[in-house]
């Protein structure tokens, strides 16, 4: 079995480990999961919104969901920080939201939604998240995700309704926090790695160079 010289082996492993250190997650966006895995007219579901801060100049101060046509019975959980908004006026059986609280930084939220009856003959729901910003800017995450083309700028949330649990660990796999968190795990085993191996390189070097030719 041939081996890379010491010094080739630390350098591929210092690139490795930058390439993985600066890459950008690609999970930063608005996603949603159930607690359980849910079928087409499934009843009382209780389902999570991530809603991650993407702006390092402004914080998220509200936050607003629209459930797809269909639903019936959405309300929204308190969460700590928070105020629940009054659903606005013809969207009460549609919309909920809250406000009064800040995500700021590279942190995120999760905000609990309930509905009492999910429709049938659909294999997953769209919902719309409307991200409020504290410098006035409304981010609308509601565009379409098409299989085989890019994954535009802001997708909607989408819950799958068929094999749920077992379809949205898949989906967001290597794409989740959890990933980001393995990646950055990753990247510094193989800083360490490529650390170690340059004391080796330069003691081989000196080796080689001390060696009677």
């Amino acid at each position: 079995m041939n081996f890379l010289p010491p010094a080739r082996t630390a350098a591929v492993l210092i690139t490795a480990g930058l390439l993985l250190g600066t890459a950008t997650p690609a999970w930063a966006h608005v996603h949603v999961h159930a607690d359980r895995t849910v079928a087409p007219g499934a009843a009382d579901v209780r389902m999570t919104f991530h809603v991650p801060n993407e702006k390092a100049s402004a914080r998220t101060v509200g936050v607003r969901i629209e459930v797809p046509e269909g639903v019936r019975g959405v309300r929204a959980e308190q969460v700590a920080g928070w105020a629940v908004e009054p659903a606005a006026a013809g969207d009460a059986d549609r919309t909920v939201g809250w406000s009064g609280g800040a995500i700021s930084g590279e942190n995120e939220a999760e905000f609990v939604v309930h509905i009492d009856r999910l429709p049938t003959g659909v294999p997953e729901l769209a919902f719309v998240a409307r991200q409020e910003y504290d410098d006035g800017e409304v981010v609308t995450w509601g565009q379409e995700t098409v299989e085989g083309q890019p994954e535009p700028e802001h997708p909607a949330p989408v819950l799958s309704l068929t094999g749920a649990s077992a379809a949205e660990a898949t989906t967001h796999a290597g794409t989740g926090p959890d990933a980001a968190w393995k990646a950055a795990v990753v990247c510094g085993a193989l800083l360490l790695l490529a650390a170690a191996g340059v004391p080796v390189a330069r003691s081989a070097a000196r080796r080689r160079s001390a060696a009677p030719s």
